[in-house]
């Protein structure tokens, strides 16, 4: 039976969603954890559950309600508990085990009902999907990460860099796989590492995202999408696709820009975001790509690697946390600087008449400054 959906609010966006569960013989915890951490109301109907269980439950704020013996009477409670709360909608689920808050969402504000299935991530076991972490001093952030990471993938794989706090040791007490240097080589030796070890695997996709906190692992699925479904060899995740750039401090934007720039060249490949770490690979990317930078320049080099193998790039939106981050952020100065270094030693060899190009703008642009001044000085 379908509820319609009462007294919509006029920004169904703003709606206020509650999360159903209609458990088998156990709940998801950290599913329930989360949707009260975003503010869902959470209703769990009581099919059984240990009474540790149901205390846990209450503790975490979710209401606990008896559970009718039919299945229709159980969806029906779990709606009028809904209604009762004021909730405009109820997404319902079973455990809660692999639960797409955020698409769940998206369907139900796109929905006419007012009891929504929930959508649910893919089974890692029945993915052919390999999540790489490269680190370097993230013991503040990397459990989470790659406990989050976990749930939409068959294989994590972290590449510790020379780490000298307690990453590695993190590391060990998760179910992740460590890939281990003896001491700090860069960015780019990490994930030669991480893309040699993929090679001896039988993956069909590879997502990298940073071990520092800024990336946010649900964004997973967006960002693997069109390797996975639309035939793409590399997605960026973009800061910049949809973003306003505003939120940007303006020094740190134009310096990325002029990275952006000198990265895709002339080559036609309009990119809006390449120096972002989380990026989703296809098998016939990982087997294609080299690389050779061992610092950050590596982002720029992948880009400019796949564009002269004619591999398809694309780009994907993305949010980035830069406030709160546990992790180790590498200065945003150094970082461009290092690039910045990288280019100017590559881009002549791959892209001469750009690097040509943009050395003779540079110089007309000094001789008018120069012009400028010396007018001004005599006026």
């Amino acid at each position: 039976m379908i509820t319609p959906r009462h007294d919509s609010p006029t920004t169904l966006s703003d709606a206020q969603f509650g999360l159903g569960l209609l458990p088998d013989d156990q709940v998801s915890l950290r599913a329930v954890s989360r949707a009260r951490a975003s503010n869902y109301p959470v209703f769990v109907l009581d099919t059984g559950l240990e009474d540790d269980v149901v205390s846990l439950l209450e503790e975490l704020g979710a209401t606990v309600l008896d559970s009718p013996a039919d299945d229709e009477g159980r969806r029906s409670k779990l709606v009028s508990a809904a209604e009762t709360d004021g909730c405009d909608g109820l997404i319902v689920t079973g455990s809660g085990e692999r639960l797409d808050l955020e698409a769940s969402r998206r369907r139900s504000v796109a929905s006419s009902s007012f009891s929504t299935e929930a959508v649910t991530t893919e089974s890692p076991a029945e993915s052919d999907r390999l999540i790489g972490i490269p680190a370097y001093n993230e013991a503040g952030s990397i459990e989470r990460i790659v406990d989050q990471a976990a749930e939409f993938a068959a294989e994590v794989v972290v590449v510790d860099d020379g780490s000298s706090d307690d990453t590695v040791e993190i590391v060990d007490e998760t179910d992740a796989t460590l890939l281990e240097h003896d001491h700090n080589q860069g960015k780019g030796t990490a994930l030669r590492t991480l893309f040699e070890h993929v090679r001896t695997t039988e993956y069909d996709s590879l997502v990298i995202l940073d071990g520092d906190g800024q990336h946010l692992p649900e964004e997973i699925p967006t960002v693997v999408e069109p390797v996975e479904d639309e035939g793409a060899d590399m997605v960026i995740g973009s800061r910049y696709l949809e973003a306003d750039e505003d939120e940007t401090p303006g020094y740190r934007r134009f310096g990325q820009q002029v990275l952006d720039y000198l990265t895709f060249g002339s080559s036609g490949t309009k990119l809006s975001d390449t120096q972002s770490g989380f990026r989703a690979f296809s098998r016939d990317a990982v087997e294609t790509l080299s690389i050779e930078t061992s610092g950050m320049g590596v982002e720029s080099e992948l880009i400019m690697d796949a564009q002269d193998s004619e591999l398809e790039i694309t780009e994907r939106p993305i949010d980035v946390r830069y406030e709160d981050v546990d992790g180790q952020t590498l200065n945003p100065v150094y970082h461009g600087l290092s690039v910045a270094l990288f280019l100017a030693k590559s881009v002549p060899e791959r892209r001469p008449a750009l690097f040509y190009g943009a050395l003779s703008t540079a110089v007309l642009g000094v001789v008018a400054v120069a012009r400028w001044v010396g007018r001004s000085a005599s006026s």
